[in-house]
């Protein structure tokens, strides 16, 4: 008797858009509308549409990926399908560091905000998180840790009502705002600190703006499970980023007018909230705000950290299944069917980063600045794939280049040794495929990224990324690339030439 597989639900448009925006509505809507004042002054407006404008233009070239190769994962695995796996191997492990340094800025921001209803002393002094605040965010680390464990059933059926919640409570915050208190006077001050249109740039960055739009890469992600992908992606990838675009221009606009003028004699750059909606609410003296705000602290971020938790365990399992990462990290636990191994490993790595961090804004631009790493790849992987579009291509990963020189070179130097480490781990792992031909393809993209450290210059920046592109999207290199590689199977897709 034969079988008739039934075909499988695909997510529709509406729901792609959704599920977009509500990845882009994390911790960052907390503090980046105070960042974003505090460095740009009333260019921070500026710095959201340019932020925004360059996320669009990455996901615009991921969604030409997808259009050719609609498979899970797409974000992650561009690099391998236009060139090779070790060529796309510096992406893959961004991808994985990225996600597992955010659930600590996850916990940083859940302690943050409790900071202000506690008692700012007890968890938060002026040098970062308290011995107390660490530990409560070590706590918290382990409550995700334990629901990975054990409580996916439960998350399954409160998420609705996380989503809801996180879409509701920014929306509302700018009503309550606008409505409680908004001084026109706030946007006439003097630019004391030397704000520019060069502010609204290195805010881009510094402010968060990029972390707070990260959230756009869900859909593409998501590729094999959307119908018509490829008119679909770039769709939900457009509207999503105009909606919340809208949603976080409306509430700079409502912190920047709700700040009362005196807290303000020293400009915008003065202004040091360590929980920013939360004290601006208890200055004003709307109590039922900050009580909202307290509970979105803890049920956004929480969701956020819990999941991405999840998702890193998973990256590095599947690392160590293609040979990336040590094989004895993928054994599946036959109770639970996950890696414990790899669990454990990612919940000590985002102990330790989240025990040295100072604050969810230092520890946010180490996260942007891998989501940053990652999204070079789109550009380059887009080129490869359609030659026609290396115009725009070369535009957006100069771009990215350009925003890298903005990161502190500390943070800077952090993330290439970081990735560095790893890449030498996989070389050690993978030498049997012989030094010089991993070399080839794993060296070209770390030269580029070490030079960028070495000398940050946005004019020497500028023209390492035309180098970079026109060698790594040249026919002879991705020929190169293709034949050092092994054919590649999705039986996810028939793949187009």
């Amino acid at each position: 008797m034969s079988s008739i597989a039934m075909p499988r639900k695909k997510i529709s448009l509406f729901s792609a858009v959704a599920l977009s925006a509500t990845c882009m509505v994390g911790s960052g809507w907390l503090f980046s509308a105070q960042l974003a004042a505090r460095d740009a002054g009333n260019w921070a407006f500026l710095a959201w549409i340019l932020a925004a404008l360059l996320v669009l233009s990455v996901g615009m070239c991921l969604s030409k990926v997808v259009a050719i190769y609609p498979v899970r994962g797409a974000t992650t695995r561009s690099s391998s399908l236009s060139h090779n796996n070790v060529f796309g191997m510096p992406f893959a492990f961004e991808n994985w560091f990225g996600i597992m340094v955010t659930v600590a800025t996850e916990a940083q921001a859940t302690t943050q905000y409790l900071s202000a209803a506690i008692g700012k002393q007890y968890l938060m002094g002026h040098d970062g998180l308290t011995l107390q605040g660490k530990l409560l965010a070590l706590g918290i680390l382990v409550l995700y840790l334990v629901i990975n464990y054990y409580g996916i059933k439960l998350l399954a059926k409160v998420n609705n009502v996380i989503t809801v919640l996180k879409i509701f409570t920014p929306i509302f915050t700018i009503v309550v705002l606008m409505l409680a208190h908004f001084d026109t006077s706030n946007f006439h001050l003097a630019t004391t600190g030397g704000f520019g249109a060069g502010s609204a740039i290195t805010a881009i960055v510094g402010a968060g703006l990029i972390y707070s739009f990260n959230g756009f890469q869900t859909t593409v992600a998501f590729a094999s499970e959307i119908k018509d992908p490829a008119r679909n992606v770039p769709k939900s990838i457009i509207y999503s980023i105009g909606i919340v675009l809208v949603v976080y221009l409306c509430l700079q606009l409502a912190f920047m007018g709700a700040v009362p003028h005196e807290a303000l004699a020293n400009g915008w750059a003065s202004l040091n909230f360590s929980s920013p909606l939360m004290n601006l609410a208890l200055l004003l003296g709307i109590n039922f705000l900050a009580i909202l705000l307290i509970a979105d602290s803890v049920i956004s971020p929480s969701g956020t950290g819990y999941a991405y938790l999840g998702a890193s365990s998973r990256m590095l399992y599947a690392m160590a299944k293609e040979g990336q990462m040590p094989k004895w990290i993928a054994k599946l636990c036959p109770v639970y069917n996950f890696s414990k191994r790899s669990m454990v490993i990612n919940f000590v790595l985002t102990a330790l980063v989240l025990w040295n961090a100072k604050s969810w804004a230092s520890l946010m631009v180490v996260v942007t600045g891998y989501h940053i790493i990652g999204y070079m790849a789109a550009p380059v992987s887009m080129s490869a794939l359609k030659s026609k579009t290396k115009a725009f291509g070369l535009l957006v990963f100069v771009c990215l280049g350009m925003i890298m020189t903005t990161i502190p070179s500390g943070d800077l130097l952090m993330m290439n040794g970081s990735l560095t480490i790893l890449v030498l781990i996989f070389l050690v792992i993978q030498r049997r495929q012989g030094i010089a031909k991993l070399l080839m393809f794993s060296t070209p993209f770390m030269g580029y990224l070490w030079l960028l450290y070495l000398s940050p210059d946005w004019i020497f920046s500028v023209l390492l990324s035309i180098v970079f592109f026109f060698i790594a999207t040249s026919r002879r290199y991705i020929d190169i690339c293709k034949e050092g590689r092994e054919e590649f199977v999705d039986d996810e897709v028939a793949l187009k030439h």
